[in-house]
């Protein structure tokens, strides 16, 4: 059952996701699915035996017991200390006492830990700057540790033959990721990233992937369409798909939701009760693991039925029956955005698409035909962050799906390889980022070398390299490295589009591998992306304009150093002439991961010289979590949490100084009259002003050049 001491310790009633080993007084907790370790220094060498995983107040993937007087933990990013059932009593923000008690100690690294202890007196210390945490008690005793893996990657993949009942039969087991199904499972680490789809000859589940028993049952009719439609509402329920003649959600309570026939008619309510179901969760979950005070529980609670924490006890069933009283009106204004949205064929080649929508909650529809795809072709669209944020997919009207070549602006030619490529990479340490540039005339590229190195290197670029009209070898060469984590060109690639005559066609590298991230400048059509993302990469985006060399610095930093995704970098940039920007595979890949995992924007625009009115805006993308909660700590906002994807509506004024203050903080991005603030960069209250007066300046001569536009057109007409 558990290994010897110095060795590996892992508990074969569990899954396997944790395992437990000591080296002399260190406990290491292993991540077998993400691959990552936490210690923990105990005052003694422990002897493991198992936990039940029952003694925690969240669940926790393996546990087990030994004796203690104190315990060390170099490696943390929160700590929440709840008392034996559970109940939140406090995130220490300074060395803290707590009496006779027992304890639940919370602490988040690289997976989720809970160290329990009982009868005894609990001190927390070190909470406070880069050092180690202690846990000591005033005797010794017996102390208990479960932990659980963040899950952000599959344990196991699943096979399927091409058949839409064997891949209903595959998407009934997207569910063995999350946790627990009670109105918990909103929180997304909860949830962990669903289990492959791999397309073969045969159906194949892995053994230690099972159906969860929740009660509830989706039933589809026996198409590619109907499964597509309904993916992701049986993932979130951890629903059993099963074939019937008529599409319904069933619960074991007796009842039975159906659902219409009508192809968009039940994407829309698939949609629906998603939203309604997921939004209803999180209000009921308010009084559970995570106290919060919500934002959106003031505006919807006095509108609903019933009182969500009371519902915390029910069944997944008896809960549903109590939201199906609830008008989705109701809480549609109210209801996050998605990450992301997708339009799919409705054939097999979607298919392995499928668990990485269902990790971001999100809504699929089926249009067009599955006739003439090929193997490795896009399987149909996703939506992209935009300058005015995610629009819906059902605003693209028409009989089929986009083709490929060309997509609709804003929005990606979807490529499962993409997330596979994503899942296998590894990124660069923080400053180690390799950037390359391939620019068509020496001229330009001798200007953006003076941009890019003048006075420093962009922040979070370890090696930059600019080639000016380089020869067909050399790009070939740069097209197929893979260890460039960012590529932008402006180079005319053969894809059938029109070049000036003077310029050369580039190939692409076809068969060879390609670089992590990359931008096409002066690109109409999104062929030479898709065929980056196919041999290698995560993300690329065509870009058919120009954009000028401070901003391609710009967004070298905003992916390099902020570790924004592509489509949000391109989508805060002020390009002008607004080109149309298309994208292939992900399209929210990052150069670097994020830090904070959810970054956070905040535009500020001088209404004076000492006055300056802010939007803040969380970043929302695959990576952002769907379900968590975020709190702002400025005083100019409410002390309200919010919805990841719930930005506040309120646009506050603050002074010079404030706003020099903001720009040293390290978890905020930050663009100040239309332009970015690096995180090296401090401004000082006269760099703010001085921003402010060239902003309004600007302002004025463009409101004198519109009034004398118009008194010449009212003086013509």
């Amino acid at each position: 059952m558990l290994a010897n001491q110095n060795g590996s310790v892992n508990d074969e009633s569990t899954d396997g996701r944790i395992e437990f080993g000591v080296d002399g007084t260190t406990l290491g907790v292993r991540d077998v699915i993400e691959s990552e370790q936490m210690e923990f220094r105990v005052d003694r060498e422990p002897e493991l035996s198992p936990a039940l995983p029952a003694l925690f107040p969240s669940p926790v993937d393996n546990a087990v017991s030994f004796e203690a007087k104190s315990l060390i933990v170099p490696e943390y990013t929160s700590i929440v200390v709840r008392d034996g059932e559970g109940e939140f009593i406090e995130r220490p923000n300074d060395s803290t006492e707590f009496p006779l008690g027992s304890y639940c100690i919370e602490i988040t690294g690289p997976m989720k830990s809970t160290v329990r202890i009982e009868d005894a007196e609990l001190s927390v210390s070190g909470v406070v700057g880069p050092q180690s945490v202690e846990l000591s008690l005033d005797r010794p005793a017996t102390v208990s540790l479960g932990a659980r893996s963040l899950h952000t990657r599959p344990e196991a993949t699943i096979t399927v033959p091409d058949d839409p009942e064997s891949l209903a039969e595959a998407v009934s087991m997207l569910g063995s990721s999350i946790r627990e199904f009670s109105a918990e499972r909103s929180w997304p680490t909860l949830r962990g990233y669903p289990p492959r789809i791999r397309r073969g000859e045969s159906l194949d589940i892995p053994s230690p992937l099972t159906v969860p028993d929740t009660g509830v049952e989706v039933v589809v009719r026996p198409t590619y369409a109907d499964v597509y439609r309904l993916s992701t509402l049986a993932y979130y329920l951890g629903a059993p798909m099963t074939v019937g003649e008529v599409p319904a959600v069933r619960l074991d309570t007796g009842y039975t939701e159906r659902l219409p026939t009508d192809g968009r008619e039940l994407e829309e309510r698939a949609l629906e009760l998603l939203r309604t179901w997921f939004f209803l969760d999180t209000l009921v979950r308010t009084d559970g693991y995570l106290i919060s005070d919500r934002e959106e529980y003031e505006q919807v609670g006095p509108q609903l039925p019933f009182y969500p924490p009371n519902l915390d006890g029910l069944s997944l069933s008896e809960r549903l029956m109590e939201f199906l009283e609830v008008d989705p009106g109701i809480v549609e204004p109210y209801a996050p955005d998605w990450a992301m949205e997708a339009v799919l064929r409705p054939g097999p080649e979607g298919a392995e698409l499928l668990p990485h929508l269902a990790r971001v909650l999100a809504p699929v529809r089926v249009r067009g035909s599955a006739e003439g795809i090929r193997s490795g072709d896009p399987v149909g669209i996703t939506t992209a962050d935009r300058p005015t944020r995610n629009q819906l997919l059902s605003s693209h009207e028409g009989g089929s799906v986009p083709t490929p070549d060309p997509i609709p602006e804003w929005t990606a030619a979807a490529l499962p390889a993409a997330y596979e490529h994503e899942l296998r990479r590894t990124p660069p340490n923080a400053g180690e980022a390799n950037v390359t540039l391939l620019i068509r005339s020496e001229e330009r590229a001798k200007r953006l070398r003076e941009a890019l190195t003048r006075p420093s290197p962009p922040v979070g670029v370890g090696s930059l390299s600019i080639l000016g009209t380089p020869t067909a070898d050399t790009v070939a060469d740069v097209l197929s490295d893979s260890s460039v984590d960012l590529l932008y060109t402006d180079l005319p690639f053969d894809e059938g589009s029109p070049v000036a005559h003077d310029l050369p066609r580039y190939p692409t590298a076809d068969g060879r591998p390609a670089p992590a991230v990359s931008i096409f400048e002066r690109s109409p059509r999104p062929a030479v992306a898709v065929d980056a993302v196919r041999r290698g990469g995560t993300g690329a985006a065509v870009i058919d304009g120009h954009i000028p060399a401070d901003q391609i610095r710009t967004a070298i930093e905003l992916l390099a150093a902020e570790g924004l995704p592509l489509d949000t970098t391109l989508a805060v940039l002020r390009l002008p002439s607004h080109p149309p920007v298309r994208f292939a595979g992900n399209c929210s890949a990052n150069v670097m991961p994020p830090n904070p995992p959810t970054p956070r924007l905040v535009f500020a625009e001088s209404v004076s010289e000492s006055q300056h009115r802010v939007t803040w805006r969380m970043v929302l993308s695959p990576a952002s979590w769907l379900g968590t909660e975020y709190q702002i700590v400025y005083d100019c906002f409410d002390d309200k949490t919010r919805l990841v994807g719930r930005d506040p509506t309120d646009r506050p004024t603050i002074s010079s100084e404030v706003m020099a203050d903001w720009s040293t903080e390290p978890d905020t991005t930050l663009f100040l009259n239309g332009r970015f603030v690096p995180p090296n960069v401090d401004l000082t209250v006269e760099e703010v002003e001085e921003s402010a007066r060239k902003a309004l300046a600007t302002d004025e001569a463009d409101a004198d050049e519109s009034t004398e536009l118009r008194g010449r057109s009212e003086y013509h007409n």
